[in-house]
């Protein structure tokens, strides 16, 4: 409906960024035959693209078995974080959903995570003047790729910065995990988990919370037998170890991870 606006260029927006990746994909990749290999990602990548299209996504672009989209751009939306936080819900609702599907299909178990970073970042037309994308640039979008690979060190499917989190209010359940060091940042980042799936039961949320109050306190002793009661928690797991370095070696504490 609007030929001028396809041109070379962008506007600075806040956007919310999703950003997604198979687990272990490299090494399921080199079992498959190209077919298989092509019917699976064909398959998964219309399935979440769907979803992400019914939540008034844009999608960027896929990368490997990546998924790049984000929201409140070309059009705007005053709620694109909760929108971009529920479609990744719904992403992981779904593929758990297709799970055994996929797995009759190739012999997989196909497990993504996903993060999503909220902020401002350039969009727009890029390229050369023949051939362009319409993407995004700027640390908002890197810090989305990033969250998605800081799942896997926290055992968790979905995390968020708190820039998402603030805007979602009451409306989704989750946890702070940590507040997280990232290459290129100098102040550590609050990221969070909203639950995707059956939350943790409220006596493991109960000691896993009270356990980042007193790490936030700096009592690790006290945060260590709290985080030590939940062996079954992956995040706690996470802070166990943590804990643990932190206490043979102080000097590396901040309050944080």
């Amino acid at each position: 409906k609007n030929p001028d606006k396809l041109q070379l260029g962008g506007e600075k927006r806040e956007l919310s960024i999703f950003f997604s990746d198979l687990a272990g994909f490299s090494s399921f990749s080199e079992r498959l035959t190209p077919a298989q290999l092509t019917t699976v990602l064909n398959e998964y990548f219309t399935a979440m693209t769907d979803i992400i299209n019914e939540e008034g996504g844009t999608l960027d672009k896929y990368i490997g078995d990546a998924i790049v989209a984000f929201w409140n751009a070309p059009l705007d939306q005053t709620d694109h974080a909760a929108r971009a936080v529920r479609a990744a819900i719904r992403c992981q609702q779904k593929l758990e959903e297709l799970r055994p599907h996929f797995r009759t299909l190739s012999d997989v178990e196909l497990s993504m995570r996903i993060g999503i970073n909220t902020g401002e970042v350039i969009v727009g037309n890029f390229g050369s003047r023949k051939n362009f994308n319409y993407t995004v640039l700027g640390d908002t979008a890197n810090l989305a790729s990033r969250l998605e690979g800081a799942n896997k060190s926290f055992g968790t499917l979905l995390m968020v910065a708190e820039s998402t989190w603030q805007q979602l209010g009451e409306a989704v359940p989750g946890r702070l995990l940590a507040r997280l060091r990232v290459v290129g940042r100098t102040q550590a980042v609050p990221v969070y988990e909203p639950f995707s799936g059956v939350p943790p039961p409220g006596d493991v949320l109960a000691r896993y919370r009270d356990g980042i109050s007193k790490l936030e306190a700096g009592d690790l002793a006290g945060a260590l037998a709290l985080f030590e009661a939940n062996p079954d928690d992956p995040p706690s797991r996470k802070h166990v170890a943590a804990v643990k370095a932190w206490m043979r070696d102080p000097s590396g504490f901040d309050n944080g991870v």
